[in-house]
């Protein structure tokens, strides 16, 4: 059986939305796999989008006052 090595905009989203919610990367990773997706092609999409969101809130944080 193949699985599925592309990400479609909707699954996309679908993993953006979740990891904004706070779901568990890992739970993402093992829904995506029930669904076809191949394992490490899961894992790559999921730790791509949470680094990116990580990096978004980094630089969205404010700034502290040196004092």
């Amino acid at each position: 059986m193949s699985s599925y090595t592309h990400l479609t905009p909707e699954w996309q989203l679908w993993i953006i939305e979740n990891l904004e919610r706070g779901c568990q990367a890992q739970t993402l990773v093992q829904t995506m796999i029930a669904k076809g997706f191949d394992a490490m092609f899961a894992n790559a999409m999921v730790f791509h989008f949470s680094s990116s969101l990580a990096k978004e809130s980094q630089s969205a944080a404010p700034l502290k006052d040196a004092q």
